[in-house]
Formats: C-alpha cells, sequence, structure tokens
C-alpha cells in the first residue's frame, strides 16, 4: 500500500516508447504515479477514477492522458470483485517520457508543439467526442504494429489530441504536480479507504488516524491537496456513484441512494443538485433522452 511511485515500465533511456495491456477482473493497483507520460485506453470496464484532485467515472473506450507525476487511481465497479463476477477490466497504456516525444524532431515547431501537448497532459485530459473515436481507432490499429508503424501510429494520435479541443482537463489549475513522495505515501491508504467505504461509513476520525495526524491537522492537509473538504470529497465519490447507478440500472430512485452511502433521501437529493446541477429524476431523464 506504501508505493506511491509506479516503476513497471522499463524505459531505460529517453529514446524508448512502451505499451503495456492490463487485462484482469479489476483494477488492482493503488494511488500511484509514474516517471513517464501515460496514453491509456480502457477498452473494457467502468469505475471510478481520480486523477490529481479531479474525481470522474470510466467507461469502455474512454482515453485518457496523464503527465508525468500526475498521481491517479483507477478503481473498477463494486460488481467487478465480486467472487462470482465474470467480468473483466482490459485497457492498454503506452507509455513515453517527456524528452522522448520532444526529442523526435530538432524542428523548433515541432519541438513547440510536443511542449504544449506535454503541459497540458501535466494536469491530465480525457479526449471526448469525434476525437475519441478517432483516437481509439487508430490507437487499435497502432498498439499492433512495431517499428516505424508503431511510430507513425504514436505521432497520429499525438496531432489528433494536440489539435483538437474536444478534451476535458482533470486536475485542477491550482494542483499542486508532483507532490513529494512522503506526501504521496500519506494519501495512498486514505484513499483507499475512502473508495472501499463510501458506500457505508467515512469518518474524519478514522481518516486522520490513517494519515498519522490530528483531525484538525488532517483537515488541513486533505484541503491544501485536494482543494476539498473530506465531506465535500466523500460526497463528490458518492455521487459520481449515484449517477452510473442512474444510467445503468432499472431501479426506483428511492433504492439508489442507499447504495451510495446516504441514510437520508433529502441530503441525497441536495448533494447531487449542488453537484450535478440537476435533481436526479432530472439526470435519469437526460441519461433516457440521450
Amino acid at each position: 500500500m506504501k508505493a506511491s511511485l509506479l516503476v513497471d515500465a522499463p524505459i531505460l533511456d529517453k529514446r524508448q516508447l512502451w505499451i503495456k495491456k492490463i487485462e484482469k477482473p479489476h483494477f488492482d493497483h493503488d494511488f500511484h504515479f509514474h516517471k513517464t507520460c501515460e496514453l491509456l485506453w480502457i477498452v473494457e470496464g467502468r469505475g471510478t477514477f481520480i486523477a490529481g484532485d479531479h474525481i470522474g467515472k470510466f467507461e469502455q473506450d474512454d482515453l485518457f492522458m496523464l503527465g508525468t507525476g500526475l498521481p491517479h487511481i483507477f478503481r473498477s465497479s463494486k460488481e467487478y470483485h465480486a467472487p462470482d463476477s465474470n467480468l473483466r477490466t482490459v485497457a492498454i497504456a503506452i507509455y513515453f517520457t517527456d524528452e522522448f516525444l520532444s526529442g523526435m524532431s530538432d524542428s523548433a515547431a515541432f519541438m513547440a508543439e510536443a511542449g504544449d501537448l506535454i503541459r497540458r497532459a501535466e494536469r491530465g485530459f480525457r479526449l471526448t467526442g469525434e476525437t475519441r473515436r478517432q483516437m481509439v481507432d487508430i490507437f487499435s490499429r497502432a498498439c499492433t504494429l512495431e517499428g516505424m508503424g508503431l511510430m507513425a501510429g504514436f505521432l497520429s494520435m499525438m496531432h489528433t489530441a494536440l489539435q483538437s479541443d474536444e478534451y476535458q482537463p482533470m486536475a485542477s489549475a491550482a494542483y499542486k504536480i508532483r507532490p513529494p513522495k512522503r506526501e504521496m505515501d500519506r494519501f495512498v491508504d486514505v484513499y483507499d479507504y475512502i473508495l472501499k467505504n463510501f458506500h457505508g461509513s467515512i469518518t474524519l476520525s478514522k481518516a486522520a488516524s490513517i494519515c498519522g495526524m490530528s483531525e484538525n491537522a488532517f483537515c488541513r492537509f486533505f484541503k491544501s491537496r485536494t482543494q476539498r473538504t473530506l465531506t465535500q470529497f466523500v460526497n463528490e465519490i458518492r455521487i459520481s456513484h449515484a449517477c452510473s447507478l442512474l444510467r445503468e440500472q432499472n431501479e426506483p430512485l428511492k433504492n439508489i441512494y442507499r447504495q451510495c452511502g446516504y441514510n437520508n433521501a433529502v441530503f441525497f437529493h441536495r448533494s447531487f443538485k449542488r453537484i450535478t446541477g440537476l435533481t436526479p429524476r432530472q439526470y435519469l431523464e437526460n441519461c433516457h433522452a440521450s
């Protein structure tokens, strides 16, 4: 649980590109970061992810770019962890260093574009719309190639991502990139505690004890790193899960809120409206209309 720096990509120098296929019943990495950039394609699976101070949902064919040092975790939905589950998660990641990308050409224009993309990736971003469809198509072909074919596909994806405005930044502009290892270690267990227990009770005292801090010190520390209070953070996780349940399950609204850790329907509705801008019923109607 203390492995904050993940070094499973054997990049031995600045001129290397590495592809990894992840195929397992569910994602099981802890909150971590890499010494490389990561382009991640979710081939199969769905769940919750955190990138820096951003909380969101992922699903099939989502495509993310995560910059060097950006802490992140992808946690598969609850049904993927069931002992009798036949579900699986599949993802393909391309790892590369900042120096590898910027060093592919001596052209001033190329290096400027590479620098722009690297800066955008510092906060992480996900591709959307037609750009995502194009990227997935290029990715699916490129990852079966080697040599110049792979390099051509990689550059095509980088160019497509850079030229498009169909992307969503993830970590906030205020988020401190590349936190010290000591701070990362403190968050590994507390994030895991929240993600495993948000369906039930999350307490400040437990979270503070996990970090080895007093409650007041933990509150200041957590707010400075996430731009949120613990309560706000947990509510965002819970409402994100509620949105997933509303999209995927044909259940009455009164059954949804208890699966998300709420004991009070009024508080659930207030939290949902504050975070999404919609009531649960409005959100459900929008899902059916799309």
